[in-house]
């Protein structure tokens, strides 16, 4: 004999699905930016720093310059956001390489405010996999719910 839904359980898949929501919310929201960030208007810049850093795991340091309006700019943003880290020195190399110093790159630049800088526009995997992460902690635990409640109802 299977034991009733609680309160404290039906409280407990309402708050998992909350945070999926808000996962789902927040990731799809980085998504319109990151695509955004395509139709941004772009400028001639300068690697200066390309590196490879470690704290917990190896990270590509990449650092160059631009200029907007006669104004110098640095940024060391690659992408909206900044995750690949690695746990071989290699894989960040290989990022690193990417990017030698004193290369001529092309940045793209937030035109509502001119220090934000990226090199590589548009959406990756990692906004696309959060969205769809996000949609199943929201809906796995809804669809638990419905599916418990029905079969209640049927042995009632």
């Amino acid at each position: 004999m299977e034991k009733p839904l609680t309160k404290s359980g039906m409280l407990i898949i309402i708050l998992a699905s909350l945070a999926g929501l808000f996962l789902t919310y927040f990731a799809t929201n980085n998504a319109i930016e990151a695509h955004a960030t395509k139709s941004w208007p772009t400028t001639e810049g300068t690697i200066i720093v390309s590196e490879v850093t470690r704290s917990s795991r190896y990270v590509p340091h990449i650092v160059y310059t631009y200029t907007i309006d006669t104004m110098d700019y640095s940024s060391e943003k690659v992408g909206l956001t900044n995750y690949a880290q690695y746990k071989r020195e290699s894989g960040a190399r290989v990022e690193a390489d990417k990017y030698p110093v004193n290369t001529k790159v092309t940045v793209y630049y937030n035109p509502n405010k001119v220090d934000e800088a990226i090199l590589k526009p548009g959406i990756k995997g990692e906004h696309i996999f959060m969205s769809l992460l996000g949609l199943v902690i929201f809906l796995a635990p809804l669809i638990g719910l419905i599916y418990t409640l029905r079969k209640t109802k049927a042995n009632a």
